[in-house]
């Protein structure tokens, strides 16, 4: 961690449909100079097909630097689910094919995203492997089998993307997620505890949709704690079925839906508070997830709320 104080960032996946320049400029006018950019091919904001092209990556840093912003994280979270799974009809929307074809195109993603972030001068590759088998959360009568077998397979499976990652001076990044190895606070310690210099990208608003405390959910990392997503979340507490836009369900519990920053039920000047408190120092990306607010006025409206929330110069300290 450095003194620099926490960097506002804007993910740009919920942009995808205005193009990359339409994505930039937006980031432009909400004064935001850091974006977390998808190479997803289903997003196409950049060219699936050429993410290890040094000539792609030219024309990107001179669409980038036209723009005045630059790249703070690469991420890939659907192609590159397929390297672990699953790799059944869940994942045809992406590639169709027989598991071999689909854990090959996991892997391609993986690498050329790595590589993607190098030629971007982005010191970071938020990766979203998959899992091999989503059951292993609960405990069989009988079995030795355990999440931790989850664990082991995705640090072979990675083993050739954070050995090109070393090589390239770009850092994996892993995102607790429920379609993940790592989804709560202890699958995470799990997976960084057996992938050395994988750093963490947390969610608040995603370990506090499946129940676990969100302020507690960004503190005691250290320097393993690479990133941070903002979004709000609101739970479904009443009988029956969730009625409007948005809900979907995190596993077994209630139903939830992502909101802009201060539409939710999320504190985040206490998230903000532990954050500064723990002397975080990277940035806060705000990810847009609202179905009931136009992207425009909830990215807008979550950037004001955690610009009120964040220092804009050293603070005095104590005054009496």
């Amino acid at each position: 961690m450095n003194a620099e104080p926490i960097g506002l960032g804007l993910c740009l996946a919920a942009f995808a449909p205005a193009g990359l320049d339409g994505a930039l400029a937006a980031a432009g006018r909400y004064g935001v100079r850091v974006v977390d950019l998808p190479a997803d091919s289903t997003f196409g904001l950049v060219d699936p097909d050429r993410l290890a092209d040094a000539g792609h990556h030219a024309e990107l840093r001179a669409r980038l630097a036209a723009a005045g912003v630059e790249v703070g994280c690469v991420s890939n979270s659907r192609d590159t689910q397929l390297l672990l799974g699953p790799h059944g009809p869940h994942t045809d929307p992406v590639v169709a094919g027989p598991p071999e074809a689909k854990r090959a195109h996991g892997l391609r993603a993986a690498l050329g995203t790595v590589r993607l972030a190098a030629g971007l001068g982005a010191p970071l590759a938020r990766l979203m492997l998959g899992v091999p088998d989503l059951a292993r959360w609960l405990s069989w009568w009988g079995s030795e089998v355990s999440w931790q077998d989850n664990v082991d397979a995705w640090a072979r499976a990675a083993a050739p993307v954070l050995e090109l990652a070393d090589a390239l001076g770009v850092r994996v990044v892993v995102e607790p997620h429920p379609k993940q190895v790592a989804y709560d606070p202890a699958s995470a310690r799990a997976l960084l505890a057996a992938a050395d210099g994988v750093g963490l990208c947390v969610d608040p608003a995603n370990l506090a949709a499946t129940g676990h405390d969100p302020v507690r959910a960004v503190r005691g990392w250290g320097d393993r704690l690479a990133a941070v997503h903002a979004k709000d979340l609101q739970r479904w507490r009443d009988p029956g079925d969730p009625t409007g836009a948005g809900w979907s369900r995190y596993g077994p519990g209630p139903a939830i839906r992502f909101r802009t920053l201060g539409a939710g039920e999320l504190p985040w000047p206490a998230i903000v508070a532990a954050l500064l408190d723990e002397g975080y120092r990277g940035v806060l990306y705000v990810e847009h997830e609202d179905a009931l607010l136009p992207t425009a006025q909830g990215a807008a409206n979550s950037l004001a709320a955690l610009r009120a929330l964040l220092p804009n110069e050293p603070a005095e300290g104590r005054t009496w």
